[in-house]
């Protein structure tokens, strides 16, 4: 009986064997054999600022399958993300790109007491430290470029790579000596924000009218032509956009203005002692800086610097070119 009972257990252990493979081929098989995912395991999720439950959390979103992850920096403060998401799905299989909304942005609410400069700076390094990310490549958008440009002075050894879009003035407050320079900008940005066709556009759906009142519709038609004005060189391409409401919460900007460092910064001083790569993408027609006046002039400072002037583009390049600021993008992210 009991050879009996040690060869069933014989027969049952050599079954065993053949039909399961052993503990370490699982492991490998769950390690290396599995494929990875293509693309993130959450498309969207939300990063802590601190405490879980009582802490403001921020709105992340990915997207991409690409080796390179890129970091995108929305303007503001006060804006959202969405505004160069649309710009790079089609680099959705050469980069895996990490969007978020900053505090107090549209999908990002935050008590006014806890927005501030300085808490930007915190957020981007908590991001960095939720990916696991040992060297950032960055890319910032008008306002974005201060933020990422701050986040680079605290942060220098883990910058990979700097892409500025539409950059914000990265000299504040504007130097005494480019003050003439500036108001020569200023002046031709003026002229052209001013040009006939916003009047043109408008008249076309009889926005100006007095009577009867304007519909909800209409009302956000003519805020969009009138900031198609400033920030797009194509008025006409104002269908495309989609600012206005709580797209764009001015408070978040006045807030973070209060609590700027004293003295300002200038960052092109900071970026003349670091060797990462910085490169720049902007409009000819951008109103904060027509025909690239102040940054060509303030490149100098930074010979490794790198600048593409897109043409027939203003503030929202992305909007007036999107498929040349795609290919502009990736072009500058892959060298």
């Amino acid at each position: 009986m009991r050879a009996l009972v040690l060869g069933s257990l014989w027969v049952c252990m050599m079954l065993l064997m053949v039909s399961c493979p052993e503990r370490t081929d699982l492991s490998e098989q769950r390690n290396e054999g599995h494929a990875k995912p293509e693309g993130p395991l959450l498309k969207t999720w939300f990063l802590s600022t601190g405490d879980w439950e009582t802490d403001p959390k921020l709105f992340v979103r990915e997207f991409g399958t690409g080796r390179d992850t890129v970091i995108m920096v929305h303007g503001g403060w006060g804006g959202e993300h969405k505004g160069m998401f649309d710009a790079v799905q089609s680099l959705e299989d050469d980069f895996h790109f990490v969007f978020y909304d900053q505090r107090g942005s549209l999908r990002s609410p935050c008590p006014d007491s806890l927005i501030s400069y300085r808490n930007h700076i915190l957020d981007l390094e908590r991001l960095r430290a939720e990916l696991n990310i040992k060297e950032m490549i960055l890319v910032g958008h008008s306002m974005g470029t201060v933020l990422i440009g701050a986040y680079a002075q605290e942060h220098p050894d883990r910058i990979k790579k700097l892409v500025l879009v539409s950059p914000a003035y990265l000299k504040e407050p504007i130097p005494e000596a480019d003050k003439p320079l500036k108001h020569q900008m200023y002046l031709k940005s003026k002229a052209f924000r001013e040009r006939p066709e916003l009047a043109q556009e408008l008249e076309k759906y009889d926005l100006n009218r007095s009577f009867p009142p304007l519909s909800s519709r209409e009302e956000t038609m003519k805020f969009r032509i009138g900031l198609s004005a400033l920030m797009l060189y194509d008025i006409e391409k104002w269908k495309e956009s989609y600012a206005g409401g709580p797209f764009f919460n001015p408070k978040v900007y006045e807030l973070t203005e209060r609590t700027y460092p004293e003295g300002g910064w200038d960052f092109y001083k900071e970026f003349s002692k670091q060797s990462y790569p910085i490169s720049v993408i902007i409009g000819d027609h951008d109103w904060l800086d027509f025909e690239v006046m102040l940054t060509r002039h303030w490149m100098k400072e930074v010979p490794r610097m790198e600048l593409k002037i897109i043409e027939k583009a203003g503030h929202d390049l992305s909007v007036d070119q999107e498929q040349v600021f795609a290919q502009t993008l990736k072009h500058n992210l892959e060298n």
